[in-house]
């Protein structure tokens, strides 16, 4: 069972510091069109490297807010989906 202090939701706002490159533009095109789709995206990647950022902007964009999912190398899909 997924423990309710591992996740947070976040109503995304728009920062006025976040530079979008050419490079964040096509992820952020891309990650828009999966969610136009009506499928999810997944940002994963080393610590440090503006995942948090990129959902943040991607969300703003969407007008929609985000969750934010805490764990490690521990957590699997069963704690979010459940296993029979």
């Amino acid at each position: 069972m997924l423990d309710e202090e591992a996740f947070t939701v976040i109503e995304p706002v728009a920062d006025k510091h976040f530079v979008v490159t050419p490079f964040v533009k096509d992820l952020a095109d891309q990650a828009l069109a999966y969610l136009k789709a009506d499928l999810p995206i997944h940002f994963c990647g080393p610590a440090g490297t503006g995942k948090s950022s990129l959902a943040m902007y991607v969300a703003a964009k969407w007008g929609r807010p985000i969750v934010m999912i805490h764990g490690d190398e521990e957590f699997k899909t069963s704690d979010l989906v459940g296993a029979e």
